[in-house]
């Protein structure tokens, strides 16, 4: 098969979407050598694509990816150069002409006789159309509806995730598959002293913290976290930080306004953007895990905190309760005495603790990115024998 993933989510600093998109292209890579895989930036807005196959490995020294590190307006001459490049060489393809395009990132190519397979990793948007940013807004809204009818088959990260694009994008539930998401190899207890160290230096962590790990936006309720931390705070036996690790989103500026206001100054710490290689060791300096979200569309990080051994308080909203199993303290993400409550349960329950763990690291292993590729490579040979 000729396949031509959308590559845009791995050009930019990477979150979820942007993982899920590498670890994919990795695993087909290695269990499906026989097809050809092209990366694509068709969906970028520009009035020329790059479409470049793969080799033998995706790195992020591909050049395909350090083009787009380059500044504007060379930036745009680097593209049609690789362009050319590609032309030259051969490793190019038309979309029309190949034998599936995969939309990562909820956008499809339609053209040809290339079949358009679509993840939608959530429908966010339709729960709050205020939390979501001002430039993807309006083609979730007005054009992600014709996008799902016309795709050939639909890609779930859950089954709530499913029930939802069923509701809102009104398609049959045949249309639509499940396929969980995977946890990296490298989510694991790592007692490495030194390198723990070394870790908590670069990001000038505290001795004992709380972690929440995300992108800083509405929906993962970090209003209401700060509000039970600050609950948690006015207690005189209680000494724990809170971090968050993550990128700074969008509509989140009346959360710094909050923590003033709450009083909890130094007590709480932004990381900023973590690179993947630091992420698991900050998962095991942290002595709990809280992930107090409205919605999700499949929740990695939970499992990510399970898998480095890390006791999880996790929302009970969406599809949350379906990943986290029995493997997590679950709260009400509207009440904020709840999650309070929660987060204090399990930094004080010592066998609570022990079992949160044990349950946490066996869940974890439910989901590999091995599974996630085999099972998103059998409906891609599905729809073209069918």
């Amino acid at each position: 098969m000729k396949i031509v993933v959308d590559a845009i989510p791995v050009m930019i600093e990477k979150t979820g979407i942007g993982y899920y998109t590498h670890h994919l292209l990795t695993q087909f890579l290695k269990m499906a050598p026989e097809n050809e895989y092209y990366l694509t930036d068709a969906l970028c807005g520009s009035p020329f694509y790059n479409t470049i196959k793969l080799d033998n490995e995706l790195s992020d020294d591909n050049r395909f990816f350090t083009v787009f590190k380059a500044p504007f307006p060379f930036i745009t001459v680097c593209r049609f150069l690789l362009f050319l490049q590609a032309k030259v060489t051969g490793k190019s393809i038309k979309i029309a002409n190949a034998d599936i395009f995969f939309g990562t990132n909820f956008r499809g190519v339609f053209t040809g006789s290339a079949k358009t397979v679509l993840t939608i990793h959530d429908m966010a948007h339709e729960y709050f159309p205020d939390a979501v940013d001002e430039v993807n807004i309006g083609y979730l809204k007005n054009e992600l509806p014709q996008a799902a009818k016309k795709a050939h088959l639909l890609i779930a990260d859950s089954e709530n995730t499913k029930k939802d694009i069923m509701r809102f994008l009104d398609v049959p539930e045949e249309k639509v598959r499940v396929i969980y998401l995977g946890v990296d190899e490298g989510f694991k207890p790592l007692p490495d002293p030194d390198l723990q160290a070394t870790v908590r230096d670069r990001y000038r962590l505290p001795s004992r913290f709380i972690l929440f790990v995300g992108t800083v936006q509405p929906r993962k309720n970090l209003d209401g976290l700060m509000r039970a931390y600050a609950q948690l705070c006015a207690r005189p036996d209680f000494s724990h930080t809170l971090v968050i690790a993550g990128g700074s989103g969008w509509k989140n500026e009346g959360l710094k306004e909050l923590i003033r206001t709450l009083g909890l100054g130094e007590k709480v710490h932004f990381t900023g953007y973590v690179d993947e290689t630091d992420l698991p060791v900050i998962y095991n300096l942290a002595d709990l895990f809280v992930f107090p979200s409205f919605y999700e569309g499949f929740g990695l990080p939970l499992l990510e905190a399970m898998a480095c051994g890390v006791p999880v308080v996790s929302s009970n909203a969406s599809c949350l309760p379906e990943v986290a199993g029995d493997s997590a303290l679950l709260v009400y993400p509207h009440s904020v005495e709840d999650i309070a409550a929660g987060i204090a349960r399990l930094l004080g329950d010592e066998a609570l603790r022990r079992t949160c763990i044990e349950r946490g690291r066996e869940r974890a292993k439910l989901f590999t990115w091995e599974k996630c590729a085999r099972e998103t490579l059998d409906v891609f040979r599905t729809i073209t024998a069918g």
